[in-house]
Order: structure tokens, then sequence, then C-alpha cells
């Protein structure tokens, strides 16, 4: 994966069958790509991108939390879970 796009359509192919949420890129931000989760007509922010492809947990609708969480090169979709915890910092 390399792009928001292909990380949106992996975390739907892994989560929209099961009924969980569906994602969907959010345009609009200078440094950052807002990923959204929508779930029972509630849309939420699941993670921010940036244009190296490292991906952060959301501190909230309009900025990402400090600390890089994952990068989309290396990023394992098995650790993925739809509700973004494994965004947190262990």
């Amino acid at each position: 994966m390399k792009t928001a796009q292909e990380f949106v359509d992996a975390l739907n192919a892994k989560f929209g069958p099961q009924g969980y949420s569906t994602f969907e890129v959010v345009e609009g931000g200078r440094k950052f790509t807002k990923i959204a989760a929508i779930h029972g007509g509630q849309r939420s922010v699941y993670c921010f991108l940036d244009a190296d492809g490292n991906v952060y947990k959301a501190e909230g609708w309009k900025k990402p939390a400090r600390g890089i969480r994952a990068n989309l090169a290396t990023l394992d979709m098995s650790r993925v879970d739809w509700s973004g915890g494994w965004l947190y910092v262990r």
C-alpha cells in the first residue's frame, strides 16, 4: 500500500463485509489526509496520513496526535482493527 485510497480500500475490504464501518478519504488538509470511519450514519476521524505515508492517531477532527504510529509501506493489516485501537502507543 502506498496511497491513502489503497489504505481505505484495504480497510473496506477487511471490515466492510463484517458490517463494522465503512471508510473514506476526506480531502482538504494541507499537511495531512484525513481518513474517516462511517458507522450508523455518524462520521468520525479514523486516522491521519501525511505525504510520506506515515499514519497518525486522531487527536480530534482537525488534528492528529503526536507521534507516528505506522507507515503505509510497512503496515501489517493483520494488526489493524476497525476501532483504531492499534493506533494507541503501548
